[in-house]
Formats: structure tokens, sequence, C-alpha cells
């Protein structure tokens, strides 16, 4: 038997661990069996066979088991222990120490000056503004054993990367540090998450990358996964940084409710695009140092001098007045496929093939036989010594130290060379180009890109109305083995040709047989009565290639086998013993799974499972905990109820989130476990809050009376909130007189009402003064009304937001303040909102149909189709037949017939 002491690897551990079982000649049935054992047998197979690596309170009760009972050897097996989970060779990164190079984490090359010596100071004198000093706080935190995530937020080339570089010489200073930068793959992220260790930086620069391309439940599940690293304690402390644009944080957050609204709400760390005040000053100093500096600070506009030494005015200057004909159409190939969601790693093949399609036929037919090498080659010269417009992404010679493929590095899946478009023009193209569709030349070089980005790009071709070439990139998609492309092929198609088989057809016979993509195919083909193919689907045994490693799609699978009454291959997967095996990492895949279970009749499967993940499921997460107790609650588990309780989760749950802990205070009361209620509430005592945030004081008194913790709320009432808020915070103020009067402390309203909040608050957000204005009507302070409408709020809203400004017109229409709805209308908010989410535009519309502004529909409508909201323009067009077959992106008009046998095949 391996001595203790002489395990410092997991593979030394998982050795020694066979060494103990071969020994002992115990099954894994009976091990499982013993007293005080909590691991399933399956569980003990993969420890000991090196497929998993055990939690110390799984391990010790089963060393017990095997006869480690004398209190030094058990203490010499925790050692061990240690020992093996600290072994960082499989852990994903590399030293920070080896970490010398900022263009490889995608620091931003800057211009260059004549005259500037050798050029070996890298990069410019660093000069620290208010977003560095928020993200040096976490760094620190970082450092004290804390883990933390910053994610910085900010306009391309306000210097968001190189603040976390310059974040990153603390934790080099310390020693003992590593950095995962993980690759542009997918999977790469989700499968290593779990091998990520202490003292680990995960570095997510450009953010978006890792999260826009999935669907919103892949998002939710990374973002629920990135939580659960940070919250796990045995990890701590690991360091998650990251950047994005306003626009990328506005597509992934904009619900509220959603797992990365959680994630990224209280992380982000504003970044302005200005020098100004003190920082100006303080930049003007460090320039006298460096002449890159000082030439941004002399020719720099408006402070933007982050913007100049990333080039980012040369590249606008070259893009606007010196690019050729054929140089330009690169470009605009090259934004119009990112800002349609191809990644920012452009195949050769697609930017020439594309870019053909925004020259003339008079260009055109006058081009050398070179004539996109020329393109590439003049689009590619460095701005100022700074990346040029569109640049060659090289693959770094392998095994060099330290380095790895960079995200949005190497060749493209076929081995050609791939291009990246400067974050800069990226960015000006989804300003200077949103009112545009890219051209059909465009959408027909896209057939020869991976299927994944053909299903991205497909689906951007079918919200513009550009429905031929969509389904074909669908088709093409499915062919080569997207798993979700048959699925939206067939619906929507069947919007098209709902009397037409064979797309529903072809879907069965080509799709591949991944569990999700089955799932979604069989709902759809019951949703349009498509019965002959789905059973051309289920005859090829999709159920054989069911995979038990992802709770979710094995709920999905079940669910739609049972609606299609395929009870055979149900019971094939059901047979494989589901229950036992699958992981306990996703808990609203767990909750859905064992909802299905139940639908299925699969009782000793629902009991196996529940066994399992009341007795193993990590407890720090609370939205997690809150999720299984309500399933076991709804599944009649008493006794699993029981388990979990009794292993104390109010002591294990993280604080992070306020509403996931709203949520388990819940789910506890409705449990009768109010013993955990107290407790987890006397960890977060309402003492402890400030009482200036009027947001924080509201979500405390939800959450008191959600737990049915009375005394809790007398307690926050004493400390009289309503006079120490701040009054600045219209949203805040507004939800704070709302769970006030639900609780029926109307002293502390009266209290509120007589600071005059009216007056105080922020006019520039239209739907915290809409909010604001709804519950003063509420509770009656009609006079507050009035001095919030004297402001003239309509006047002075910012007019972005569409969900604001429809709230705010519906608001103001119906307290009959008709001078500010006309207000607000003359400043023209059809021109000016922000075209992102397609409900709140729907809603926007509405309002302006009810106030007879027929020119703000008229000019809102114009805009939706390049939006990507052409179904919404079709609602209110005069002309919708007309656009069956979608529309013509260079004039709008109505496109030609067509019919699915006019597709490539």
């Amino acid at each position: 038997m391996t001595a203790p002491l002489e395990i410092h690897t997991r593979e030394d551990l998982h050795r020694a661990l066979q060494l103990l079982y071969t020994g002992a000649g115990v099954s894994y049935h009976k091990l499982a069996a013993a007293a005080a054992v909590t691991a399933a047998p399956n569980t003990i197979h993969d420890w000991v066979h090196g497929k998993t690596f055990p939690q110390w309170e799984n391990l010790a009760p089963v060393l017990g088991a095997w006869g480690v009972s004398e209190p030094g050897a058990m203490r010499a097996w925790k050692d061990a222990h240690t020992r093996a989970s600290d072994d960082s060779r499989n852990r994903p990164g590399v030293w920070l120490a080896q970490v010398r190079d900022p263009f490889a984490l995608e620091v931003h090359e800057p211009i260059t000056v004549a005259g500037d010596g050798d050029g070996a100071v890298v990069l410019p004198l660093y000069v620290g503004r208010a977003h560095d000093d928020r993200l040096r706080a976490v760094v620190e935190r970082a450092l004290g054993g804390q883990s933390g995530i910053a994610v910085l937020l900010g306009d391309s080339s306000t210097g968001k990367t190189r603040a976390l570089w310059e974040a990153l010489g603390r934790l080099r200073g310390r020693g003992g540090w590593r950095l995962w930068h993980p690759s542009s793959h997918l999977e790469e992220l989700s499968e290593q998450l779990e091998r990520v260790g202490p003292r680990t930086v995960v570095w997510l620069n450009e953010t978006q990358r890792y999260f826009l391309p999935r669907s919103e439940q892949e998002r939710g599940r990374l973002s629920e996964q990135l939580r659960t690293v940070l919250a796990d304690p045995r990890r701590a402390p690991v360091l998650i940084v990251g950047s994005l644009w306003h626009e990328h944080y506005s597509s992934l957050c904009n619900d509220p409710g959603s797992a990365t609204r959680k994630l990224f709400g209280q992380a982000v760390i504003k970044v302005s695009a200005s020098f100004t005040g003190a920082d100006l000053t303080a930049m003007r100093t460090a320039a006298q140092k460096d002449p890159r500096l000082k030439l941004a600070c002399k020719r720099a506009e408006d402070g933007r001098i982050t913007q100049y030494l990333a080039g980012g005015p040369e590249l606008i200057h070259f893009y606007d007045n010196e690019a050729s004909a054929t140089g330009r159409a690169v470009i605009q190939a090259a934004m119009d496929a990112v800002r349609m969601g191809h990644p920012n790693r452009l195949p050769f093949s697609l930017l020439r093939d594309a870019a053909a399609g925004y020259l003339s036929d008079a260009i055109w037919d006058c081009l050398e036989q070179d004539w996109f090498e020329a393109a590439l080659a003049e689009t590619s010269r460095s701005c100022k010594g700074a990346r040029g417009p569109i640049t060659p992404i090289r693959p770094r010679p392998a095994g060099a130290r330290g380095q790895r493929e960079r995200p949005g590095r190497g060749g493209s899946a076929e081995g050609e060379p791939v291009f990246q478009l400067a974050d800069y023009l990226d960015q000006h193209g989804r300003r200077t180009r949103a009112h545009l569709i890219p051209p059909i030349g465009f959408w027909e070089a896209a057939v020869h890109v991976h299927h994944n980005h053909q299903h991205t790009l497909a689906q951007a071709a079918w919200d513009r109305g550009i429905y031929r070439d969509a389904i074909q990139l669908w088709k093409n998609a499915t062919r080569h083995g997207h798993p979700r492309a048959a699925h939206a092929l067939v619906r929507f198609i069947h919007t098209l040709f709902p009397d037409d088989p064979h797309p529903a057809s072809w879907a069965a016979a080509h799709t591949t047989l991944a569990p999700a993509g089955v799932a979604e195919l069989l709902s759809e083909f019951r949703k349009t009565g498509a019965h002959e193919q789905a059973q051309a689907l289920l005859a090829r045994d999709p159920a054989a290639h069911v995979t038990l490693d992802n709770a979710s799609n094995l709920a999905q699978v079940l669910r739609e086998l049972r609606k299609s009454g395929a009870r055979e291959q149900m019971q094939v997967v059901l047979a494989r013993n589901p229950a036992t095996y699958v992981p306990l990492d996703d808990p609203l895949g767990l909750a859905s799974l064992l909802g299905e279970l139940r639908e299925t009749g699969a009782h000793e499967q629902v009991q196996v499972l529940a066994v399992r993940a009341a007795a193993h499921a990590a407890l720090h997460d609370p939205g997690r905990v809150a999720l299984l107790l309500r399933e076991f609650r709804d599944a009649g588990a008493c006794e699993q109820v029981q388990v979990l309780l009794a292993r104390n989760p109010a002591a294990s749950a993280t604080l992070h989130s306020p509403t996931t802990v709203t949520w388990l205070l819940h789910e506890l009361r409705m449990v009768g476990a109010h013993g955990q209620v107290r407790a987890l509430l006397a960890r977060d005592p309402s003492t402890n809050i400030t009482l200036d945030d009027p947001y924080e004081v509201a979500r405390r008194l939800h959450q008191l009376q959600e737990a049915g913790a009375q005394k809790q709320i007398q307690e926050l009432l004493a400390r009289d909130p309503g006079s120490q808020t701040a009054l600045t915070d219209a949203s805040g103020i507004s939800w704070l007189l709302d769970q006030l009067s639900e609780i029926g402390a109307h002293d502390q309203v009266r209290v509120l009402l007589a600071r005059d909040p009216a007056t105080h608050v922020a006019i520039d957000d239209p739907g915290a003064v809409a909010s604001l204005l709804n519950q003063l009507q509420e509770i009656g302070a009609h006079d507050q009304v009035q001095v919030l409408l004297a402001r003239d709020p309509a006047g002075h809203t910012a007019l972005a937001d569409a969900g604001g400004l429809a709230w705010l017109s519906g608001e103001l229409n119906g307290i009959g303040a008709h001078d500010q709805v006309r207000v607000l209308l003359a400043r023209d908010p059809a021109t000016h909102t922000v075209l992102n989410d397609q409900p709140w535009v729907t809603e926007l519309l509405g309002k302006f149909h009810e106030t007879e502004a027929h020119e703000q529909v008229e000019k809102l409508s114009i805009r939706l189709p390049a939006a990507g909201m052409f179904s919404e323009f079709l609602k209110i067009s005069p002309d919708r037949e007309a656009f069956r077959f979608g529309l013509e992106p260079h004039d709008h008009t109505p496109a030609q017939p067509w019919a699915w046998h006019d597709l490539l095949e």
C-alpha cells in the first residue's frame, strides 16, 4: 500500500486508491453501503480509475471503510489529498511570471513616433484613472484570498485591455499566480473551468466572444459555471477579468433575471472614453517623458487619448479618405461579417468572395487578376505604427514557452489564412452601417464558412428578410453537422411554404443525431403536424446516440420522445440508468430531468437522482439549493429534503447574489426549515446594510418579506431609511416606495415623500422616470407627480432606450400629461432610439400608434429591416403579402418568388 507521504500528485492519489481498493477486496456497492459513506458506487469507481477527483469530505468515510481509522493516519491522508488537490500540472494556464508579451493578451499595439529611440519601451507610460482604482480593489481582495470578477465596460480602444494588463503587475509581483487565456473554441472554457485552481487569473478579454455565439441556455449555463468557480472556497482565490463594449453588454444582459446579468451586473467597471480634469493633467505630465503620449495629447480630440494611441483616428481617416475602391470593399465586407455575427477571424475566401459584392460592375470589369491580394496588402499596412484596418492572424510557432493559441487567432478550419478587422473599425462600422443590409453577394459568399457560423449568419439573414439565403445557409449547416440548424430550417421555412413536405423530409434524413438537436426537431415536427417526418427521424434510432453527460439534454430528449409517443426509444434511454450517471453540475437541468422522470413514471430513477442530488450537490450556490428543494417538494421527496437540510445549506450558501438568496429563503420557508431561515438571515443581517442606496434597502425589505422575517423588517424600519436614503435614483426610490407600501410602512412612505424626491431624482433615464411616475400615482402622491412633470422629463431624458421611452410615453399619456408626450415626440425618438430589443421596439411602436404619431411610426418602420426586425416591419407594412419571399437588400423591395427546389444541394 502506498504511504500517504509519497502522494504528491493526482496521479499518485489515484494509484494509492486503486491499491487500497484492490487490497480490501470490497465491491463498490458494498463500499457505498458502508456507514457514513455518501458516495455512489460509480463515483468511487471514477475516483479509483482517475476519472474524477474526490472531495475530502466524501473520500474520508471511504478511507475509513478501507480501514484507515487511526487519527494520525487520517490526518496524513488529508494532507496527501491537499497536496494532490494543489497539483498544478492539470490546471489550465501558464505561470504569470512567463507572461510578458502584452500583445499576446490583445493589448492594442500603439502608434510609433519618428525619433522614438529603438522602441525598447513597448507600451507608452501608463496613467491610471478611476476604473483602475476599482480594478485594483478587486485585485487586492484576490491577493487577500477572495475570489472576484471584474469586467471593464467601454467603447473600443478606451484602454480596457491595457488596464487589465497593468493590474497583473501586483499579482506577478507576489508570485505563485497562473494566467489562463481560453482560446476561441467555445468548448474549451466550459470544459476546462472545472480544473481551474487557486491563484489563477481567468483572462476573458473581449468577453462577448465566449458568450454571444452561444444560445441563451448555454450562456446561462456558462455563467453559472463561472459563478460556481467564484463561490467555491476550495479554489479561492480565482480572479476573472474581462472587457465588453456597451452594445455587447446590452445584448448579453438585457434580461435582468438572466444568469449572465447576475454574473456581470455587479462586476462591471465603466471606463471613460476621454481623459478629463485631473486625469488629463496627469496624462500631460506623463507626456513629457513619452513622445507617443505627447503626440496623442496634442492631436487627440476631446481627450480621446487612448483611441489615438491605438491608431483609431488614423484608421477612420484611411477608411474614409485613402482606401482604394477594393480596399474599402474588403473593409466593408469585414465590417458586415462581424456585424452579422461571424467571429472576428475572417477566412481569406469569405473576404474575397464577399468583397466582390461591394464593387460596381464598372470597377469589377477593370480589376487586375490579383486585385484581392493587393487590397489585403493595402489594408494590412500599419497606421502610425498601430495595427492596420485588416491584418493577418498568424499562428505562433508550436511549443513557444508561455504562448498558446490566442482567441481570434490561428487558421480557419480548412487551413486557409484568416484575418482580423481592427476593433475601432468594427465599432465604427456598427454605427455607420447600422441602416444597411449586406448585399446578396455577401450572403452567397457565406455558404463556404464553417457550419457554426453559417447557422449564425442564417439567423441574421432571416431577421433581415433575406429569406432564401437564410434557408440555404441552414441547409448547408445541417448537411455539415450543425446540431440545431435543421430545427431552424424546418421552423422558418414552414412559415413560407406550409404545404411543402420536402424541407421537413430532407431535415429528418440529414440532421445529425445530437440529443438537443433531435429533441428540438421532434418538437417542431409535432407543432407543424409533420408526423411522417417524425417517424422517419425516430427510425434512425436517436435514442442510441443519447449521452448521459448533460441533464438538460436528457430531459429534453425524454420529453420529446414521450410527446411523440416513442415509448420504445424512451425505454432505451431509461434502461441506461441516467439517474445514476448524469453529472450534478447543472441545477436547471437536474430539475428538468427529475420532472421528466416523474412524467415518464420512472419513479425508481427519480428516487436515485434525488438521493444523489440531496447528498452530493454543492451547497454554495443558493439558487441551486433552492431549485433542488423546490423539485424535491414537488416530487414529495420529504426524506431528500431532510438529507439536504441536514447538510446545513444556510451555512454554505454564498451571499453575493441577493436574488438567489431571496429564492433560497423562500424555499426554506416553504419546506418549514425555519431554523435554516434564521441561520441564513443571521449571516447577512439587515442591520449591516447602509441606508443611502434606496434600491438596496428595497431589495432587503423584499428579501425579508419573502422569508417572513418580521423581526428583521422592524429592525430595519427602526433605522429610519426614509430619512436617510439618497434621492437621485428614480428607479430605486420607486421600488423603495413600493416595498414600504407593500409591508404597510406608511410612516416611512410619508417621511420619504416629505423630502421631495421628485425634485432631486435624475431624469435622464426614461424607464426610471416612468417607474417613479407610476409609483407616485399608485400611492396617491399627486403633488409629487406634478413636481416631477414640471421638471420637463420628456425634454431631458435620453432617447436611446426603446423600452424606457415606451414606458415613459405610456405613463405620460396615462396621467394626461399630453404636453409632455408632444415634447417627447418632437425630439424624434424614432430616429435616435437604439434598436437592439425587439419586444420593446414593438411596445414603442404601439405607443406611437396610440398617440397617432404616424410620422414616428413611419421613421421607425424604415429602420426595422436593417436592424434585424423584419418580422416587426411586416406587421405594420401595408404590402405584407408582397414581401412573402423576403426583400432585396439593396433597395428593400420585395424579393422574387423562390421555392425549396431552387436551393443548392
